[in-house]
């Protein structure tokens, strides 16, 4: 089981499950961006608040968490935190409100991304299907009343599409990889100011070059 990461005691930004959701929606970007376009979200939570970025000391914990989230998932290692994981007793819907609001907050940086792609039909429902259960986990009533608005219907029960919140968050972020490798995209290096004899920022007590760092 993968964990969310530890936020230090100083640490005057939102929560580790807001980041987790956070860094899954910059690792479903079809195109390259650099981390400072997303990091301020992590620490004032988006939307109209003031820009405030994260600290150089702060800023490499948290792209090596980006990165680790992203090799786990491209390596079929990836699941979402216990604090993450649906249950029906309704006990982790605070922890899944801010991971989806993590999510759509920097989901406003790419999604003109995925906008200028080709991309199959069936990427296509995957990515709607998200959206649309993470809109749900934030406020399920009212996401309801809005799709019978509009007209939608034949949806999955709310509670289908949260159990299965992992494979849309692994098939899209995979997706988002492959357009990447398809358009031969340079993804941008989040490790890029560690010295390769640098101590691994994972605490590991190794050098980068011999840790994180041994597969770039």
């Amino acid at each position: 089981m993968n964990t969310l990461m530890t936020l230090p005691s100083h640490w005057q930004g939102m929560s580790a499950a807001f980041i987790e959701g956070a860094l899954f929606a910059a690792n479903a970007n079809p195109k390259p961006m650099e981390p400072e376009v997303w990091l301020p979200v992590l620490m004032n939570g988006g939307g109209d608040s003031a820009v405030v970025m994260v600290d150089d000391a702060d800023k490499m914990p948290i792209l090596n968490h980006f990165e680790m989230q992203y090799r786990r998932v491209k390596a079929g290692e990836y699941q979402l935190p216990e604090r993450l994981i649906w249950l029906q007793d309704g006990s982790h819907q605070s922890a899944l409100r801010e991971f989806a609001q993590g999510f759509l907050a920097v989901w406003e940086f790419i999604e003109p991304n995925w906008q200028q792609q080709t991309v199959s039909d069936g990427t296509m429902r995957m990515l709607s299907a998200l959206l649309t259960t993470l809109m749900l986990l934030i406020d399920e009533a009212a996401t309801l009343a809005q799709m019978e608005q509009a007209g939608v219907t034949g949806m999955p029960a709310a509670s289908e599409l949260y159990t299965q919140l992992p494979l849309m968050l692994t098939e899209v972020m995979m997706a988002a990889d492959q357009l990447q490798i398809g358009s031969g995209a340079q993804a941008i290096n989040p490790f890029k100011e560690i010295g390769r004899n640098d101590p691994c920022l994972c605490e590991s007590g190794k050098k980068f070059k011999k840790c994180c760092g041994k597969t770039l």
